[in-house]
């Protein structure tokens, strides 16, 4: 029997729908960010350094095989029933990391966080299509207001994080309680504007047929390949950026903030005016070049740098930031120029490039970490954006 639509969301007019999920994913945001840059200094507690990158192996994989079944558990309970488990769940599992004191406690919850987190994004992405992607007039719109926010908060949380830190003594415990907290105001949104959501349809990703149509058509495939070595490096910089400038070059954690600060705000200043560039000037090929060009250049630039200066490493970061931002903006334009509604299963697959990336990029750097000097694996990370940097000169440019 279908269920009556008694939520007051949907009565609402159209200009102020989106801001329940506005709210929600810009918390989600926060949630995710304020810990980002210190969980694999928390998990240092606990295992080795070299160790660090089986763990996101470990929960990476885990996320994926989760992704290709969850359209099944999602016509069984509900996206309004998944993502309110997936939120409780978070928040018990960071809430635990908070005060855990053994590796026993710590790393299984580190595991359960990082596979659920890109789930309730998930999650969020299909409550923002059900509303507002149906209106092509302000969709666009939207999403690109929602970018901006979201570069925002994602600039100032590594910020906070490092000043709870530095606060708590040296003491990760603050900063995953901020993160615990960010939740419980998107829980109290979901419960009072999404009960009565009615799901649509959801297919299963079929992956060989994914897979097949990837390989049919070279443009979705080199923008695929760029996308995906976008989010290797965003794994390996998150992950080992902290644990290097923070040990090896011996940056307090209130310094590191600043400089992860300034180095976020590229995306804030760039990411709207090469999206339009893009749209009316010259296409995405040429900048997703430079893009990687920089990143190449800026990440192995970073293993021959000693100094301790606060300046020089936001210049630095700011740098590899501004190559980051050239390609995130170009690849997803570029992207959805090249498919269509229709494309459905390429599009759910384009939605794991970044647990799959996880995956490969904590493999070669655990590997790395293993062979070579700290240093020197900032020249492996670069030299892994080359193949990308070749992939994207193949393309078929739109202008």
């Amino acid at each position: 029997m279908p269920r009556a639509v008694t939520n007051p969301y949907r009565s609402t007019p159209l200009s102020r729908r989106f801001l329940p999920i506005y709210a929600a994913t810009l918390l989600l945001i926060f949630h995710t960010f304020v810990v980002a840059y210190i969980n694999s200094s928390y998990l240092e507690q606990y295992i080795a350094t070299e160790s660090i990158g089986l763990i996101y192996i470990f929960g990476s994989a885990l996320t994926v095989l989760f992704f290709l079944f969850i359209s099944h558990v999602l016509r069984l309970v509900g996206n309004f029933g998944l993502t309110l488990g997936f939120l409780i769940l978070d928040l018990l599992a960071v809430l635990g990391m908070a005060g855990a004191e053994s590796i026993t406690v710590a790393v299984p919850l580190f595991i359960l966080h990082l596979i659920i987190v890109p789930l309730i994004v998930f999650n969020l992405d299909v409550f923002m299509e059900e509303h507002l992607g149906n209106n092509e007039g302000v969709t666009g719109t939207k999403r690109g207001l929602l970018l901006t926010l979201s570069s925002a908060v994602g600039a100032v949380s590594p910020f906070i994080s490092s000043e709870l830190v530095a606060i708590g003594g040296g003491s990760f415990a603050y900063a995953y309680l901020a993160s615990a907290a960010a939740l419980i105001p998107v829980i109290f949104i979901l419960l009072y504007y999404f009960r009565d959501f009615i799901d649509p349809p959801y297919n299963e990703i079929k992956i060989f047929a994914a897979l097949q149509s990837f390989w049919s058509k070279p443009n979705i495939k080199g923008v695929f390949i760029a996308h995906f070595m976008l989010q290797v490096f965003f794994m390996c910089m998150v992950v080992f950026t902290p644990l290097y400038l923070t040990q090896v070059i011996g940056l307090t954690w209130a310094e590191f903030g600043i400089v992860i600060f300034f180095a976020q705000l590229a995306y804030v200043i760039f990411e709207y005016p090469i999206g339009y560039i893009a749209d009316t000037y010259i296409g995405e090929k040429e900048m997703m070049a430079l893009g990687f060009f920089i990143l190449a250049v800026s990440t192995a630039w970073i293993a021959f740098i000693t100094v301790s200066s606060v300046v020089v490493w936001s210049i630095v970061m700011f740098t590899t930031r501004v190559g980051a931002s050239l390609v995130e903006v170009t690849t997803e334009s570029y992207f959805f120029k090249q498919t269509k509604s229709s494309d459905a299963q390429i599009i759910s697959f384009f939605r794991i490039t970044r647990p799959l990336a996880y995956v490969l990029g904590a493999m070669v750097t655990s590997a790395a970490l293993w062979l070579l000097p700290f240093n020197l694996l900032f020249v492996v990370i670069a030299i892994m954006m080359i193949p990308a940097l070749f992939a994207t000169m193949h393309l078929k440019d739109t202008k």
